[in-house]
C-alpha cells in the first residue's frame, strides 16, 4: 500500500524518536522532497508516469505547445486515429526545417513530427482537422507535499526508501556519520534494485538488430508524397 507524507513523517519520528521541536515538519518535508527528486531524475520514463493524451489538429497550423496538451515530460508516439490514420514518425527538427520550405511546405496529412522549444511540430502541416493520440510520460506532481494524506506520486517501491533518505539526513544533522551513511546506503541500494526491476525490458519485446525498425510511413512518404513535393521545386 502506498505511503503519504503523513506516513513518512510518522515512521521517521518513530525510528529517530524526534518530535517536531527537534525535527520540524518543514525540515523533514524538505528531506522527503530531496529524496523524491533524486529518484525522479534517474529516468525519463518511469512506468508509473505513463499517460495517454488526445488533441485535434487545426488546418494549416504546424505548432502545438506541449503544455496545452498536458503536463508531459516525454513524448513517445503520435497516432493519427482518423479512418486512414497512421503512426507519425519522429524526425530531427533540423531535417524538417530543411525539407518543408517555400513551395514544398504544402498542407496535407501529417506523417512526421519534430520536437522543438516545448512544442510538437507536424510535417506536413495539417490541411484539415485530424484526431491525434499522444502516448507519453507525464511529469510527477507535488500536491502530496501540501495535501499530506495524499499518496506520494512515485512507484510504491520507493516509498519506504524515502524514509531511509530522511533518516540519513537527520543523523547527518546530529553529526552521527555512521548511522547517516548506513541509511544512505540502504536508500541507494534500494533505489538501484527497484530501478532495475521497474526498467527491465519486457520479455516479450522483439529483438532489434543493427538494421533497426523500418516504418511504413517513412517508405510511403519517400516513394509517393516526397516525390510529389520535389516537383514543386
Amino acid at each position: 500500500m502506498g505511503m503519504s507524507l503523513t506516513d513518512v513523517r510518522l515512521m521517521v519520528r518513530n525510528i529517530s524518536d524526534l518530535d517536531t521541536t527537534d525535527l520540524p515538519n518543514a525540515v523533514l518535508d524538505d528531506f522527503v522532497k530531496e529524496a523524491f527528486q533524486r529518484i525522479i531524475v534517474l529516468e525519463r520514463r518511469w512506468p508509473t508516469y505513463q499517460q495517454t493524451y488526445t488533441f485535434n489538429t487545426v488546418a494549416n497550423q504546424r505548432i502545438y505547445p506541449i503544455s496545452a496538451i498536458g503536463d508531459i515530460r516525454e513524448v513517445i508516439s503520435l497516432i493519427d486515429t482518423s479512418s486512414s490514420g497512421v503512426r507519425l514518425t519522429m524526425i530531427p527538427y533540423d531535417n524538417a526545417e530543411e525539407i518543408w520550405l517555400g513551395t514544398t511546405d504544402v498542407a496535407m496529412r501529417p506523417y512526421f513530427y519534430a520536437l522543438w522549444d516545448g512544442a510538437i511540430h507536424l510535417y506536413a502541416k495539417p490541411n484539415i482537422v485530424y484526431p491525434i493520440t499522444l502516448r507519453g510520460y507525464r511529469n510527477p506532481v507535488y500536491t502530496w507535499l501540501t495535501t499530506i494524506t495524499e499518496t506520494i506520486d512515485c512507484d510504491e517501491w520507493f516509498h519506504i526508501l524515502l524514509v531511509y533518505f530522511v533518516l540519513s539526513r537527520v543523523y547527518q544533522r546530529q553529526e552521527d556519520p555512521e548511522l547517516s551513511q548506513m541509511y544512505l546506503k540502504s536508500f541507494e541500494e534500494g533505489v538501484a534494485m527497484a530501478r532495475r526491476d521497474l526498467m527491465k525490458t519486457p520479455s516479450a519485446r522483439p529483438l532489434l538488430l543493427s538494421g533497426g525498425t523500418q516504418y511504413p510511413t517513412m517508405r510511403r512518404w519517400m516513394q509517393t508524397i516526397g516525390k510529389t513535393l520535389r516537383n514543386y521545386s
